[in-house]
């Protein structure tokens, strides 16, 4: 039998500029309607500058159950910060979740999942911050950002933070992220189901964003996808019906990433190969 699978969701403000159309708040109630109706609770990972701006929706969020975890306070890449700069990031963001929610912030997941081998300084400073896990790291190559040396099961770092990575499966220098984005979006239902069946992984997820469901959103063209966006605007009808062929009425699903942390820990400690990816890089 395939491990539940629990459904996770990166809040972000998908848009070219100010001017374009605000659609994520109501797109995000649509797909708390959908979990809501199936009794599915996850885990959405918020970006704080969108919960500074919404936090009504935030609130909406963790009342429905589901758990709220941070995804930094800018969707800013972690090659984008100095160890000064990413501290601040994320004590703010927590602070400010906290602040909305009432409860406390554990999970981390790291914009673009841009956790590799280069940035992994930035673990032990999740854990002095107060995060119990990360969800950052894509164990393949990726065209952004990718960490094939990671285990693609979950694991500790050595300073004790828990890792669940993002879940893949194919032949072996052709390792997808089938449950989540576009990769979700494009295969069809019956190879994202052999590829759960295969893949073994404990603790598997999917993750999406409100653009991946939304129908009514005008096309642009996003900088880091390049020549691949229109690869963005491509599935999004059918991604809802997909979600529910993998967790079906909820009897297949899993719950809140932070309950499902002692499978995480069962993974044993990963220490990177690269001594000097582990060090501060203010040193």
């Amino acid at each position: 039998m395939p491990a539940p699978i629990t459904f996770t969701l990166d809040l972000e403000d998908h848009r070219p500029d100010e001017s374009a159309e605000l659609r994520y708040p109501t797109v995000t109630h649509e797909i708390l309607e959908h979990l809501a109706a199936r009794g599915i609770t996850g885990t959405f990972f918020v970006v704080g500058v969108v919960a500074q701006d919404q936090p009504a929706l935030v609130r909406a969020i963790a009342d429905a159950g589901h758990e709220i975890a941070l995804h930094g306070y800018r969707h800013i890449p972690l090659v984008e910060h100095d160890a000064a700069s990413f501290r601040n990031d994320i004590t703010r963001g927590r602070a400010l979740l906290e602040d909305i929610i009432g409860a406390p912030v554990v999970g981390y997941r790291a914009p673009t999942f841009s956790l590799i081998r280069e940035t992994v300084w930035a673990t032990p400073i999740l854990t002095e911050a107060g995060f119990a896990y990360s969800s950052s790291v894509l164990p393949t190559r990726n065209p952004l950002y990718g960490y094939p040396g990671a285990p693609g099961d979950p694991f500790l770092w050595p300073s004790g933070l828990a890792e669940l990575p993002v879940p893949i499966a194919g032949p072996r220098h052709a390792r997808v992220p089938y449950l989540g984005g576009t990769y979700l979006r494009l295969l069809p239902g019956p190879v994202i189901d052999r590829a759960h069946r295969r893949g073994g992984r404990r603790v598997p997820w999917t993750y999406m964003h409100p653009y991946d469901i939304d129908t009514v959103e005008a096309y642009w063209r996003v900088p880091d996808a390049g020549r691949l966006s229109p690869l963005l605007w491509v599935g999004r009808k059918g991604v809802l019906a997909k979600l529910d062929r993998m967790l079906g009425e909820g009897d297949r699903a899993g719950g809140p990433l932070r309950e499902r942390l002692d499978e995480a820990r069962r993974g044993g400690t990963f220490h990177p190969q690269n001594d000097l990816s582990v060090k501060d890089p203010d040193t």
